[in-house]
């Protein structure tokens, strides 16, 4: 398998009293090797179960079907795709606690908050339930899109829109979101979307991920996968992490026309400009 090489420090302190200081996990691995996924940002490869990206996006079955293959180890067979497809769509909806805890919620207040919220009430509902591990992803797989719908149904202040559970995993989302829309514009930004979903899938065992060092942190403890899902997503939550993400929309709506980007770009590259990127 592909890998970087790494050195076993555990027993560096009990053996010489000497500890390692590496800020930001820049070298460190906290676990071992991930036998799932292998990423290289600077050559540009990622790669699911030894799959190249490039050959997982418009994969028969979209982002379902990629995620058979990071649970079970391969690509699922046409049966095994629609059996774990009414696998996903059975857990689609969002329970009635789960809403009333997002109603709760003012229409200005921050979508981090409210999921984490939302998600604690799953944390709670399933932390003695017994599932096996896979199921209990399963379930986080299927619920956490809807949940997101919700959220933004909330604080856009729209009515709640129920899941659909004849339409797969993306498109479900969508309409979870956004209700009835033009055929071809959702046919377009479905497949868009189900490619950013299928890259972002796992983050392997990555040293300078935010989210996943956290969600890891969180499990070693032995806490119940949406408790942990839940420590990822506060950590989301930062101006250093999902933050970014936050900045770059309100960057691209104050652009306000596509023809003002040079402009601003100028700006960025002059020295006396306090406008940055």
């Amino acid at each position: 398998a592909e890998a970087v090489r790494a050195v076993d420090v555990t027993a560096l302190y009990r053996d010489h009293g000497i500890l390692t200081y590496d800020p930001g996990f820049m070298s460190t691995a906290a676990c071992r090797i991930s036998e799932i996924t292998f990423i290289d940002g600077d050559e540009g490869i990622l790669r699911y179960r030894g799959i190249d990206i490039g050959d997982l996006i418009g994969v028969r079955g979209g982002f379902g079907s990629v995620a058979h293959l990071l649970l079970h180890g391969a690509l699922p067979s046409d049966s095994e795709r629609q059996e774990f497809l009414q696998e996903l769509m059975a857990e689609y909806h969002v329970s009635d606690d789960v809403l009333r805890v997002i109603q709760t919620f003012s229409h200005d207040s921050h979508p981090i908050a409210i999921l984490l919220a939302a998600i604690s009430v799953l944390a709670d509902k399933y932390q003695n339930c017994g599932e096996l591990p896979t199921r209990k992803a399963v379930i986080a797989i299927a619920k956490i899109p809807g949940i997101v719908a919700s959220n933004y149904r909330h604080v856009t202040n729209a009515a709640f829109i129920a899941a659909d559970e004849d339409l797969e995993y993306t498109e479900n989302f969508l309409h979870m979101m956004f209700g009835g829309a033009d055929g071809t514009l959702s046919a377009s930004i479905c497949s868009a979307l189900d490619a950013i979903f299928i890259m972002h899938a796992d983050h392997e065992q990555t040293m300078l991920h935010a989210s996943t060092t956290s969600v890891r942190m969180t499990g070693s403890s032995g806490a119940n996968l949406l408790a942990c899902v839940c420590s990822g997503i506060a950590t989301l939550w930062g101006p250093l992490h999902g933050g970014v993400n936050e900045a770059v929309i309100r960057m691209l709506e104050e652009f306000g026309d596509p023809k003002n980007v040079h402009s601003f770009l100028e700006q960025v590259n002059d020295n006396k400009s306090k406008v940055r990127l």
